[in-house]
């Protein structure tokens, strides 16, 4: 009885103590043993690797300047529908910008005509000749001298070839005879005859 009452001590014991090693075994093989668990970089998205510049300590880029066409002392003349000269534009450069509308010139001597042969000559730092509307602009030391003897001086000059009007505009001083007009602004015909002035507009008698 004794032998009996023994073994079965020792099956209770076994029957305990062999799922508690076997637990003891796999918690040891997870746990870790001294060694350092790899870092991992956070890689960045399609997304924000796409936003990210190749370089970003390099400036910005710029977008580059390129005229369509350059023409260095530019003659360039206009006609009416029976073939007359209306305008004739002289500068040293003709740059003709991308859209092909527009020309920018620089150091602009400008005549501009009438039928009955009467004339204009209009020179300037600046001008700009629009392509479409055969309009012209000219700014920067703006002086003219008509055939007619009459004097115009302002800041910018804006002639159109439908009316034959020539619109000074700014510090405007149109010199004729022994009487000098001022004004803000003026609209005139290409003699400088037929003038309107608007804006602080008075006179002065040489």
């Amino acid at each position: 009885m004794a032998v009996q009452t023994a073994w079965s001590g020792v099956r209770r014991f076994l029957f305990w103590a062999i799922p508690a090693v076997l637990v003891a075994g796999l918690a040891w093989t997870f746990m870790p043993h001294g060694e350092t668990p790899p870092s991992v970089s956070p890689q960045p998205s399609s997304t924000q690797a796409a936003a990210l510049p190749e370089n970003p300590g390099a400036p910005a880029r710029k977008p580059i300047f390129r005229p369509y066409a350059q023409i260095h002392q530019g003659d360039l003349e206009g006609t009416d529908d029976s073939g007359g000269r209306r305008w004739r534009i002289v500068a040293d450069d003709v740059v003709v910008v991308q859209n092909k509308q527009v020309a920018l010139l620089r150091n602009v001597q400008a005549t501009f005509y009438e039928k009955d042969g009467s004339t204009i000559t209009i020179t300037g730092d600046r001008g700009q000749y629009d392509t479409r509307t055969r309009e012209v602009e000219i700014s920067g030391n703006v002086h003219g001298t008509s055939s007619t003897g009459r004097e115009l001086f302002a800041d910018r000059l804006h002639w159109a070839p439908g009316p034959g009007t020539i619109t000074g505009i700014g510090h405007v001083r149109l010199v004729q005879e022994h009487t000098v007009m001022y004004a803000d602004r003026m609209v005139s015909n290409t003699t400088l005859g037929q003038t309107r002035f608007f804006g602080h507009v008075h006179a002065a008698v040489r």
